[in-house]
């Protein structure tokens, strides 16, 4: 990394205990602590530096703790369980998050235990999300003790409560294995804590994304629904839909063109629950009226294959390949192959189209067609896409993690200011210090041009909008890996992330979360956050680019 304002660690070092006594007595440097997290070298001798460092300011305690959860495994674990007993509620906090990142579930037993005698409400959160986060064999047991306990018992906090809430939904979400049946979890309490603003988010992700919810226990929870806060009523419309009851259906109708994004998109989505009844082919039909491309672009998402079946909703969805809007026009053609129905001569205009959105849909086609003969020609094509999609179906493979990047010795002056220039607008990002080499990693790409023209080629509504690809299809991303850098932070609308298919995965690719998805938290390194520009940031659509990307000193 080549960048006139870097220190070497070893040159700043130098420097550092040249200063005077007062700054020597540090022993170790935050920095010392990041290079050697980065490194993934648990025994390195600077950590021992640091636990054993008499006048260690907090602050770097708490950065050695987490940055053991960040390297994972049982020697890093076995540093950290002793500070659950520390007697700074700031330190057991970061003992309990490194132990929820290490995911070493043979430590769950201490921190159970632990959790039963915290007093401190925000150390209780994390103690129980770590539960969850590791996959605990016992966390959705204890998790779900803590949930039916409710807020009635003197010594029950509301942060513990949002933690159970959210390490069992973690839990759901990336142990399923380690989940069985959700009868034990009592719905009457989670319809209490959709009442209360604290815990309203946490409750209804859980909802969502669990099957907690049924004919007999649904009816509270639909009365309940226009009280709630947006984001939890989206949660809440995935929740109740997949109940599949009709009484649900004439709240999605009544939603579909909700002022609020996720309102309305979880709305159009949770038609396909009703795949049988025609009211949901009318309000399909109604979304795609809709002005605007999200709802019309999540309208053909949902539409399901037997629907095609209606004259009516097959004319609306053929009118749609003569859009305006290539991403539309795309997801079109995607809807009619699904339903084997795609349109062979708008396939072949489109192997033909510098548009990607085209060239996606375009090599759908000839995916379903099988034709092996002519998947083969069209792996030969000058088009990246069409040859990329034509490969991958003849010879499938597995995306695989590239060899990891050398620990640089420098770093950035952080944090920083990225601005991107997209085109929909500028968005403006700053870059965090606590994740430094993440953020040095962006920087890096960022002034060697590589964000120039690439495109936001996974933007899926009310989620994400993935960008980095230099192709448009997920491809042409850098020949190495970067190491996480987790940290406390929430994915909140407007928090930027590193896209990874795996712990120690991450690359080019970034996302920026356009909801809140809390589901993510802990296992995906957080490294920047818009600052301006995030109306933008919402507006992107599939296909969007990066025109052109610069460090900036001004916000």
């Amino acid at each position: 990394m080549k960048h006139w304002f870097l220190w070497g660690v070893t040159g700043f070092l130098a420097v550092f205990c040249a200063i005077g006594s007062v700054e020597s007595r540090a022993c170790v440097h935050p920095n010392d602590i990041y290079y050697w997290a980065d490194m993934r070298d648990v025994q390195h001798y600077k950590f021992e530096e640091a636990l054993n460092c008499d006048d260690l300011p907090l602050e770097t305690l708490e950065t050695t703790l987490i940055s053991f959860g960040r390297i994972g495994g049982e020697s890093a674990v076995k540093q950290v369980l002793p500070y659950l007993q520390h007697e700074n509620a700031t330190i057991r906090k970061a003992a309990a998050f490194a132990l929820g990142l290490a995911k070493v579930p043979t430590v769950g037993a201490s921190l159970a235990s632990a959790l039963e005698s915290e007093s401190d409400p925000e150390v209780q959160y994390r103690m129980a999300l770590a539960l969850g986060n590791m996959g605990y064999k016992d966390a959705q047991s204890v998790l779900t003790q803590i949930i039916n306990q409710g807020l009635s018992d003197k010594n029950q906090s509301k942060q513990k409560v949002r933690g159970a809430l959210h390490g069992l939904m973690i839990l759901a979400t990336f142990h399923n294995n380690k989940v069985e049946s959700f009868d034990k979890v009592d719905t009457k309490q989670l319809l209490t804590y959709l009442k209360h603003q604290e815990t309203q988010l946490e409750a209804s992700y859980l909802l969502a994304r669990a099957p907690l919810l049924d004919s007999d226990n649904m009816s509270p929870f639909l009365e309940l629904l226009p009280e709630l806060a947006p984001p939890a009523k989206a949660n809440l419309i995935r929740a109740l839909a997949k109940t599949k009851q009709r009484q649900v259906l004439p709240t999605l109708l009544k939603h579909l063109d909700s002022e609020h994004i996720g309102v309305r998109v979880n709305s159009i989505r949770s038609l396909a629950n009703y795949q049988d009844n025609p009211v949901s082919i009318a309000g399909i039909l109604q979304a795609l009226t809709f002005d605007d491309t999200i709802s019309q672009v999540t309208a053909l998402q949902t539409v399901q294959a037997e629907w095609l079946k209606s004259p009516e909703l097959l004319n609306s969805v053929n009118a749609k390949l003569k859009h305006d809007n290539s991403w539309v026009q795309s997801e079109a053609l995607l809807a009619l192959i699904r339903a084997d129905k795609g349109d062979r001569k708008t396939a072949q205009q489109w192997l033909e189209s510098d548009d990607s959105n085209h060239q996606r849909a375009a090599i759908a086609y000839y995916v379903k067609q099988n034709d092996k003969d002519k998947l083969k020609t069209l792996a030969e094509s000058k088009r990246k896409i069409i040859a990329n999609g034509a490969k991958q179906a003849l010879t499938p493979e597995q995306e695989t993690a590239k060899e990891a990047s050398k620990t640089e010795d420098a770093l950035p002056k952080l944090p920083a200011i990225v601005k991107l220039e997209t085109t929909k607008g500028i968005i403006t990002i700053k870059l965090f210090a606590d994740t430094p080499y993440t953020s040095a990693n962006f920087i890096e790409l960022v002034e060697n041009g590589f964000y120039n023209n690439t495109y936001f080629h996974r933007v899926i509504p009310n989620f994400v909008a993935q960008g980095g690809s230099k192709v448009g299809d997920g491809s042409g991303n850098v020949d190495y890996s970067i190491r996480e850098e987790l940290s406390y932070r929430s994915h909140l609308p407007g928090t930027v992330g590193m896209a990874t298919i795996g712990k120690d995965t991450g690359g080019a690719q970034f996302f920026i979360n356009t909801a809140p998805n809390i589901h993510l938290d802990s296992n995906y390194t957080i490294f920047g956050e818009v600052i301006d520009g995030m109306g933008v940031a919402i507006k992107l659509e599939q296909n969007d680019r990066v025109i052109s990307a610069k460090t900036t000193t001004d916000q």
